[in-house]
């Protein structure tokens, strides 16, 4: 239900009177000023794992002292202007290689010694949104977006001293998907074709989360 309402309410802001004169890139007097642009970047930040933080808060003592990873994310993202104050952007984003360890305690019944455990994933997607902006300031530009990601994502688990032989069990999983995305940021206009942006999005079908900073070409 949230994410119909932010859908409801980018639409809205995108066809009213506040949205004159902005654009991606920066404000604009004319109203079709920067319509047809295309524009791309490159941006670098962390991620985070929902899920992980979930399964350490409901596993407790099972899971013993877990921290769940942050690790490094990029992406790279390209999008045309239909009108000033709406896009569509596509991007490929790399969400990094995520490793935490931790061990389960000696628990009766079911384990005799404890039990050391990694956890390694890494995920990738291919995301397209439609991106609606407003102007702050003539160098300031403040956007919302919503979309699709399809993703992949790739687990492996390792849990050392199991059973009698003290054997160590590696399961390896991979899992696909189409979520909704849902972002927002800002911008600040350098000149009319360089600008820096920062912003925080949330992919539903991989319960994540990408905080990032880049920079931005545009050809308006």
């Amino acid at each position: 239900m949230k994410k119909s309402i932010l859908v409801a309410v980018l639409a809205t802001f995108s066809a009213s009177s506040v949205f004159a004169g902005g654009s991606i890139f920066g404000g604009s007097d004319d109203d079709s000023a920067g319509s047809g642009a295309m524009y791309g970047g490159a941006s670098i930040g962390q991620t985070s794992d929902s899920t992980c933080n979930s399964v350490v808060d409901q596993g407790g003592a099972l899971l013993g002292n877990v921290d769940c990873p942050t690790p490094s994310g990029w992406k790279i993202f390209g999008g045309y202007k239909v009108t000033p104050n709406l896009a569509v952007e596509g991007s490929y984003i790399d969400f990094g290689d995520a490793t935490t360890s931790g061990t389960i305690p000696v628990i009766p019944g079911l384990n005799a010694v404890p039990n050391a455990t990694a956890l390694s994933s890494s995920a990738t997607g291919f995301n397209v949104s439609g991106v609606a902006s407003v102007a702050a300031t003539d160098e300031v530009n403040l956007f919302g977006k919503a979309g699709m990601m399809m993703w992949d994502k790739k687990t492996a688990v390792t849990i050392q001293n199991v059973g009698p032989t003290a054997a160590t069990v590696t399961q390896e999983t991979s899992t696909d998907g189409v979520g909704i995305s849902l972002g927002a940021g800002a911008e600040y206009k350098i000149n009319d074709n360089w600008g820096i942006r920062g912003e925080v999005e949330h992919f539903d079908g991989l319960n994540s989360n990408l905080y990032s900073a880049g920079a931005t070409f545009s050809t308006f």
